[in-house]
C-alpha cells in the first residue's frame, strides 16, 4: 500500500519523485504519469524543494512526448502494416485472419 504523500517529509517526497522520474527512462513511461499524479497535490507546500517541481515538469514533458511518439507509431503501424508484408506480420502480435 502506498504511503500517504501528505504525511511525507520534503526529503522523502524528493526521493520518491526522483526514483519515479529516473524509473521512467527504463522503458516505463507510465511512471512519469504516476509521478505527476502522486506528487502533484503537494507541489506547492512551502517546504518542498525546487528539485521536486523540476522532476514534475520534466515528467510532464517526457510523458507527453512519449504519448506523441507512441501515437504516431501506432497510426503509422495501423495504416501501413499490410504494405510492409512479412515484416509487418512479424511485428504484429495478433494476426487478423482473412486480410
Amino acid at each position: 500500500m502506498a504511503k500517504n504523500i501528505e504525511k511525507m517529509s520534503a526529503d522523502e517526497i524528493l526521493v520518491v519523485s526522483k526514483k519515479l522520474f529516473y524509473g521512467g527512462f527504463c522503458l516505463l513511461p507510465f511512471l512519469w504519469v504516476y509521478n505527476l499524479l502522486y506528487v502533484w497535490p503537494v507541489r506547492n507546500r512551502s517546504d518542498i524543494s525546487p528539485q521536486v517541481r523540476h522532476y514534475l515538469m520534466m515528467s510532464a514533458i517526457l510523458a507527453t512526448g512519449m504519448f506523441v511518439v507512441f501515437s504516431v507509431w501506432f497510426g503509422i503501424f495501423v495504416n501501413q502494416r499490410l504494405g510492409w508484408g512479412v515484416a509487418g506480420d512479424n511485428l504484429t502480435v495478433v494476426l487478423v485472419k482473412g486480410v
